[in-house]
């Protein structure tokens, strides 16, 4: 795989597996897990921790210097797969920190589990999943209606009541479990007013994970509220729409009355499903003129439907209903036709029109020759 995909997709950036990478050596780790109590949390720390490359690098060296790893052979084949897997190295790589197949694996770990087996056949199969995606679809709507209702914030600070307004309530749930955690963080000016660096403080409480253990660095963070600009090194916004926890410490340090517009995706939102602009399909639902061309197919579809329905009733019914659908059909062509016709009407105009004006030019061209060779003639019978 890994010679083949640079060939057939030479665009693609090849990032292994965290998961499967971490249960290739999974008994061995294990074992470092007993035998060092606080190396896994230390260990994890460091892989998850959004750190640059070169500290990575810098902390990894002390961990293995302090549990004396440096010659351990898995540790080693670990460092040298490290730009293949490790999320520091993919900064300017746009991949939503997915660092593993989990989001496949886990749609069918819920087949699995609850809606079909290995032994059933297929028309079966097809009912389960149907019936999978229909359950999955009817906890997102109970999701949606619960969101509806705008959840209390901790404080009345502005920009913390504009989330809670605009956000889903899991995604607010997420954000405000961020501001709690950004207060681990510290931010200090620097010479232009817009920059700021953020670094981390110390731990909140013993219960909380020591996941901010190896986070050192100072972030840059751009924070120019008037514009709607906010950045941080990390990208963490790049990579899936929220904010980091550095950002995060920049609004609580500024309290501005608004969150940035900019920066709260439509998919986190509470009309998160409102007038989609792509269906699953990813055909464009929005018609010229603006309107939503979904829209437009749910009413012919259930018009459709009841035409169909009541022309079952009898023989007199269907034959009414197949006589005005074909007639239907025949005049939609038309129309279509007709349009087709005035288009390619107007388009034999412009390129009449088009061509007269190269005949034109090209008239005029010969012309300034003509003259152009006149003159020359005349030249050189004065010079004789």
């Amino acid at each position: 795989m890994a010679k083949a995909i640079p060939q057939s997709f030479p665009n693609t950036v090849h990032k292994l597996c965290h998961w499967h990478i971490l249960k290739k050596y999974k008994e061995y780790l294990a074992l470092l897990y007993k035998k060092y109590k606080t190396f896994k949390e230390e260990f994890t720390a460091i892989l998850n921790s959004p750190l640059m490359p070169i500290e990575f690098e810098v902390a990894w060296a002390e961990l293995m210097h302090k549990y004396k790893l440096e010659n351990d052979q898995m540790m080693i084949q670990l460092w040298s797969d490290r730009k293949m897997w490790i999320s520091a190295y993919y900064k300017n790589i746009f991949y939503a920190r997915m660092n593993s197949t989990q989001r496949s694996e886990n749609m069918n770990h819920v087949l699995k589990r609850g809606f079909v087996k290995g032994t059933q056949n297929l028309h079966k199969f097809a009912r389960r999943v149907n019936a999978c995606i229909q359950t999955r679809m009817q906890k997102e709507n109970e999701q949606t209606m619960t969101s509806m209702i705008n959840p209390m914030t901790e404080t009345t600070y502005g920009y913390q009541e504009d989330m809670s307004i605009k956000y889903m309530r899991a995604v607010y749930t997420e954000m405000r479990t961020r501001m709690r955690k950004a207060t681990l963080f510290r931010a200090k000016p620097t010479a232009e007013p817009t920059k700021y660096l953020v670094y981390y403080h110390k731990k909140a409480s013993h219960d909380d994970e020591d996941r901010f253990a190896w986070s050192k660095h100072e972030f840059q963070v751009v924070a120019d509220l008037e514009n709607e600009i906010c950045e941080c090194e990390c990208k963490l916004w790049t990579h899936t729409g929220l904010f980091c926890l550095h950002i995060m410490n920049i609004l609580d340090h500024l309290k501005p009355d608004k969150f940035p517009d900019k920066y709260i995706l439509k998919r986190y939102t509470k009309t998160a499903k409102s007038q989609p602009t792509f269906d699953t399909r990813d055909y464009n639902t929005t018609a010229s003129d603006g309107s939503s061309r979904l829209s437009k197919q749910d009413i012919l579809l259930q018009l459709n439907l009841m035409v169909n329905k009541k022309a079952m009733r009898c023989d007199q019914q269907y034959d009414r209903a197949y006589y005005v659908l074909k007639r239907l059909v025949e005049e939609l062509d038309a129309i279509h036709s007709a349009n087709q016709a005035d288009a390619n009407e107007r388009m034999a105009e412009e390129d009449a029109e088009i061509e007269d004006d190269l005949h034109y030019y090209a008239a005029k061209m010969l012309h300034a020759a003509a003259q152009a060779n006149q003159c020359k003639q005349g030249v050189d019978q004065s010079m004789e």
